[in-house]
């Protein structure tokens, strides 16, 4: 019996560590192997117990320490400490743990932003975007990058050199090398303002959902009941609900006003709005698995692709849910969630 309990965290750990270590092998930067690894981590510290916890934690914390500049410190110790405190701490209320993890990620975006601002002397996306730009220019595949972003819109040649870089292959003079990287700063300046909001949103968000549904699931492969119903049966209670569809006009109050912080707040909000219902749709088709038979495993890897490859459906089916209760599951009175 207590094999089964120990073995998924043991699981969980040499997963995560696998994926940095064939991240640093494919050599992605250590901020983007963060992003994608940080809510995996969370769930692995709230399906451990302190001992568990505790050890993770620290060990995120030196590798944070060691591989991140030293502005970036506070970044990794206020995530390391709060989720630790956050997963661990007795609470008897279902949603206090959710809550402390959304406020921990929060905190950690709001100091993460706080030192691109110091680092990049006020200039986040400029910084960034120059980041970006002489990373693939010293990248040893720095013209295979620059030829990718040239097919995929976000670098531009004018007049004969596209036919030139055509011709060349991989051998990219100096002249075009230089003129694909200012297009490519324009595009990433255009395009890193709302990257960063959907970054916030969602990587609050899986954090948050990976940190309750994995514990949950462990619970009940050792027969033990969940905290949390089964997603299948998650739904946003109908007065939330045209709330979050009230937050559908972001994007339009980002597009008319004329940057600044109206804009960011407008693409939050969007994000949040796209979020909420990607999750209600999803839940939507665990559900119609479920009533078809299909495995749990299954059920979770075709959510996955769908909600990367074509999120646009599960967001429309989680809405359609949301106004025609698809599922039949809220109570005739529509009795709040608690």
């Amino acid at each position: 019996m207590e094999r089964s309990k120990t073995e998924p965290r043991w699981l969980l750990s040499a997963v995560l560590i696998a994926l940095v270590a064939l991240a640093a092998v494919l050599g992605i930067p250590s901020t983007m192997i963060a992003m994608a690894i940080l809510p995996a981590a969370a769930s692995v510290v709230a399906v451990s117990e302190w001992i568990g916890a505790a050890a993770l934690c620290g060990a995120a914390g030196i590798a944070g320490i060691v591989v991140f500049p030293q502005a970036a410190w506070p970044v990794t110790i206020i995530w390391c400490v709060g989720i630790a405190l956050a997963v661990c701490l007795k609470t008897k209320k279902r949603l206090t743990r959710p809550i402390m993890i959304t406020g921990v990620c929060l905190a950690a975006w709001t100091a993460g932003l706080i030192t691109l601002l110091s680092v990049t002397g006020g200039q986040i996306i400029g910084g960034l975007a120059q980041a970006a730009c002489d990373w693939v220019d010293q990248s040893p595949q720095s013209s295979e990058l620059l030829i990718r972003a040239y097919s995929a819109g976000y670098a531009r040649l004018k007049g004969t050199d596209a036919w030139l870089l055509g011709m060349g292959g991989l051998n990219v003079s100096s002249g075009i090398r230089e003129q694909l990287l200012m297009s490519l700063r324009v595009s990433l300046e255009e395009a890193l303002p709302g990257f960063l909001c959907s970054a916030v949103v969602y990587h609050t968000g899986i954090t948050v959902l990976l940190s309750v549904v994995l514990p949950d699931s462990a619970r009940r492969r050792r027969g033990e009941k969940g905290v949390f119903p089964p997603m299948e049966q998650w739904y946003i209670p109908r007065k939330l609900g045209w709330a979050v569809f009230v937050l559908c006009l972001g994007p339009v109050i980002a597009f008319l006003s004329e940057g600044g912080a109206v804009a960011y707040m407008g693409r939050l909000c969007g994000d949040v709005f796209r979020f909420a219902f990607l999750l209600q749709g999803i839940c939507w088709l665990q559900w119609m698995g479920k009533k078809m038979g299909i495995r749990s495993g299954a059920r979770n890897l075709w959510s996955v692709i769908l909600s990367v490859v074509a999120p646009l459906i599960p967001i429309l089916m989680g809405m359609i849910d949301q106004r025609k209760d698809a599922r039949h599951l809220r109570p005739e009175k529509e009795v709040e969630q608690e």
